[in-house]
Parts: C-alpha cells; structure tokens; sequence
C-alpha cells in the first residue's frame, strides 16, 4: 500500500486532471480512488465496483468504468488485459514498468522486470528505426500450483516495494563483494603504504554495507509479507561478480604479484566499473524506490572513485590519467 505522501500526490494529480477536464470531484469519484490506490494487484471494473458498493450503494458501475478512465488518461493507473476477456487496472504512480507471467487455469499472476529483456526490446526497436510509445510482455502458462494440483495460491503485492527489496539485494551483495575485494588487496599488498589504503577502504564499503543493512531492515519492517513476493527484478549476478572480483578470481590473476602502482588502478578500475553500472542501472528506470537505490550507490560508488584517485596521486604523485567518469 502506498505512503501517505504518495497518496496525497497522486490525488493532487487526479484533482488536477479533473479540473483541466472541467470535471468535479465528487464524493462518488473520491470513494473510487481511494479504493482503487490502497488496493494491491489487478483490479477489474466489476472487483472495483463491488468494492466500493460496500461503502457507498449509491455508486454506480458507470461511474467506476467513467472515473477508471478518467484515472488512466490521468497516468495513474494502467489498463492490462490478463487473459480473462476483462479490462484490468493496476496503479502506475510510481511504478516501475514490467511485465506478467499469467496462469490459465488460476487467478494467479506474477509481475517481473528483466534489464536484459529490455535491453533486447531497445536494440530490435532501434534496428528498425522505431519511435516506441508503449510495449508489454505477458507469459501465459500453467503455475506450479495448478501443475501439481494443489490448491492455489495467490497474494498481489506492492510491485515498487518488491523492486526495492530486489534493488536492496543486489547492492548489498555489490557491497559485500566490495568488503572481500578491499580485504583480498590489503592481504596482498607488500607495500604497508598500499596495505593500509585496502583496509580503508575495505572500513568504507563495511559502513556502507552497514547502512544497507539498516535499510534492509526498515524495508523488511515496513512490509514483511515483502519476503514472500516473487522475484521481481531478474538480474545476472555474474555481473556482480565481474564488478569485484572474488577472493578466487584475485588469486587466479596473482594479485600478490601487483605493484601499488598495479593494485590502485585495478581497485580505481573496478570502482569506475561498478559507478558507470549502477549509474545505467538508474537512468533505465522511472522514478521508483528501486530507481533511488540504484542512484545513491552510484553516487557513492563515484565517492569511492574520487577516494582512490586521491591515494593515487598521494602514494603515487599527480601524473596519474584523471579520473573518467
């Protein structure tokens, strides 16, 4: 269920729609919206109207397809078609653009957002010299539920909660990584110049990573049936694993045989790395909380940058490439 805030926005947005449409906000409209923002998952004309009858029978099922339209021109809701020869709407306020994964023989639907398939939808779209206006992609299939026969079982969650969750996961993994990385160079390192630098920088990512941690829990408190939602954002935690190379991966380059010289511009080159992908990371998305993870780690990772290029031009002296962003 959304924020206070977020459901004060978006009623200024419809209020503001409203108004540009000459059109009143009666109580009637009101009741709809409120019903229709505080509920999760893929609501149908007739669920709404049945919903919103139980506080108002005055309301009538014209007025909920009139205000469902109104909401969607309006940019804060999203008709889909699920299959079911019924119109469908989900709030859109905030939400990262996805897709669905639609079982035929039960209600149940599970929303997700794959990077790479987006990707691969941009490249094809640009070979052809399209201007793309909207696009989705819905699996249908048989749940693992109907499959084994067993009763199903569906829960509809906050979709941007869960990319947060999911957001949250990969940054955490990135920032553990980032504390084994630093560890691995300063065990390395001959030079106790170098070696304290590493250890250093091994304390920053552990703050980070305790900040992180806290956020987990905030989020976990907040919502704890978030644990229970499927994936939401599909990732390739390979990627992460070439951000920062394991403690594995570093002896298999012989990073004991690294000079300082070496050693800083492998640990500046992995920063850089790590900045430019949470940084692309961000610009993909529109502005959720997932969006707003992914652009405060990049900003740190940049501080993480900066960080190591200082040492390099203490250890090192100034005649060092600058810094690329």
């Amino acid at each position: 269920m959304p924020a206070n805030r977020e459901l004060a926005e978006q009623k200024e947005i419809f209020a503001a729609y409203l108004k540009k449409k000459k059109l009143k906000i009666t109580r009637q409209r009101q009741v709809i919206l409120d019903s229709f923002l505080k509920t999760e998952g893929h609501l149908s004309t007739e669920e709404l109207y049945n919903q919103v009858r139980q506080k108002d029978r005055t309301i009538g099922y014209a007025t909920v397809s009139r205000t469902m339209k109104a909401l969607t021109d309006s940019g804060l809701a999203r008709e889909i078609d699920l299959g079911d020869s019924r119109s469908r709407f989900e709030p859109l306020y905030k939400r990262p653009h996805h897709h669905h994964i639609i079982c035929v023989e039960c209600p149940k639907t599970i929303e997700f957002l794959s990077p790479e398939l987006e990707q691969l939808q941009e490249q094809v779209v640009s070979h052809y010299r399209f201007r793309p206006v909207r696009h989705h992609f819905q699996v249908f299939g048989i749940c693992e539920d109907c499959q084994k026969h067993r009763p199903a079982r569906h829960e509809d969650f906050d979709s941007d909660l869960v990319f947060a969750r999911d957001a949250l996961r990969i940054a955490l993994q990135t920032e553990k990584n980032g504390v084994n990385f630093y560890q691995s160079l300063a065990k390395a390192a001959t030079d106790p110049r170098g070696r304290n630098a590493f250890l250093e920088m091994a304390a920053e990512e552990e703050k980070h990573l305790r900040e992180l941690e806290g956020e987990w829990e905030a989020l976990v408190k907040r919502n704890k049936r978030v644990l229970k939602a499927p994936v939401f954002l599909h990732f390739d935690y390979n990627e992460l694993n070439r951000l920062f190379p394991s403690p594995e991966e570093l002896q298999k380059r012989h990073v004991e045989q690294l000079s300082l010289e070496e050693a800083l511009h492998l640990a500046l080159s992995m920063e850089q790395g790590a900045h430019r992908f949470f940084k692309r990371y961000a610009e993909k998305f529109n502005d959720t909380r997932g969006k707003a993870i992914f652009q405060k780690f990049a900003e740190e990772e940049l501080e993480h940058c900066e960080l190591i290029q200082k040492e390099c031009d203490r250890l090192l002296g100034p005649s060092n490439p600058p810094l690329q962003h």
